[in-house]
């Protein structure tokens, strides 16, 4: 999966069974990230279309910290479905919020993202009203993913 480091000793294996195939609960979907109960985030996500080796469900997800500043987004993908396995257990394993360093030199712009320390939130799926007004208020757009 791209940019996502999983944090597991023993990564699961196989396919993995999802209830819903159209991942309805996924699309525009979004969940508080929870460590130790504070709250540290939120996990939003849009669901595309991946059209190659097969027709199928394309979730896609993005992180956004209580501070308001975001990673970058992130997909998923059977059989496999990492993501949704972490999900559907009630947690997410990601890193503490990336540092970002830009620079100016020469008229070019350099940029430098350095992710954090791996860590497993807890993860809790909110309503989809609350899930709507939360993305509203996020000021999230598909584009964003």
């Amino acid at each position: 999966m791209f940019g996502r480091r999983v944090n597991q000793s023993t990564p699961p294996s196989g396919e993995y069974e999802i209830s819903d195939l159209t991942l309805r609960a996924l699309d525009h979907g979004v969940g508080e990230l929870r460590f130790e109960g504070e709250l540290m985030g939120h996990l939003a996500s849009i669901v595309g279309e991946i059209r190659f080796p097969s027709k199928a469900p394309w979730p896609w997800y993005l992180v956004i910290w209580t501070d308001g500043t975001r990673e970058d987004s992130f997909e998923d993908y059977g059989p496999g479905w990492y993501t949704i396995r972490e999900l559907d257990a009630g947690y997410l394993d990601f890193q503490e919020p990336s540092t970002r360093w830009e620079k100016a030199f020469l008229g070019s712009r350099y940029v430098r993202t350095t992710s954090g320390a791996d860590r497993r939130y807890d993860f809790a799926r909110l309503p989809v009203d609350e899930a709507a007004q939360k993305w509203i208020e996020l000021g999230l757009a598909d584009s964003d993913f």
